[in-house]
């Protein structure tokens, strides 16, 4: 017979299922398995690293191509960034993003708020803000210069 979902969720939720998930986590064998990942992963990202900044070899067709549109370096980075940079220009937004951000130019969604010594003290997230809360924050801040006329 089926379990509804509340039924598993009380399962899941007992006292005796949060004791053995406690117990399973803390076992000395579960820590190494996690242990492990970690490691793998850290050795994953310390290849693709490596394969990032290899060199590509004398004639690949994607080194030809690089040097053609003016990269110089001829690693794998560089193949990759082309390649964003065609699909973006094919239209595709991600690609774009990944120019963009790649180029330094990611918009920043926080705005600081510093004091009198340019330190900030005061981080809004203005994601979370809606437009009339925009609006106030903009239409109460104190000019930079005063004119005279």
């Amino acid at each position: 017979m089926a379990l509804t979902k509340e039924e598993r969720l009380a399962r899941l939720n007992s006292p005796e299922a949060k004791a053995k998930m406690k117990e399973t986590i803390n076992s000395p064998e579960y820590q190494e398995q996690r242990k492990e990942k970690r490691e793998r992963i850290k050795n994953f990202n310390k290849l693709a690293r490596y394969m990032m900044e290899a060199e590509i070899p004398d004639g690949d067709a994607a080194l030809d191509e690089l040097h053609a549109h003016g990269f110089y370096q001829g690693d794998y980075q560089s193949a990759v960034f082309l390649g964003q940079l065609k699909r973006a220009m094919n239209g595709d937004p991600e690609s774009a993003k990944f120019c963009r951000d790649t180029a330094g130019y990611k918009p920043t969604e926080t705005l600081n708020l510093g004091n009198a010594d340019d330190k900030p003290f005061e981080a809004i997230d203005l994601s979370k803000l809606s437009t009339e809360e925009l609006k106030k924050m903009v239409m109460a801040r104190q000019p930079l210069y005063t004119t005279e006329e």
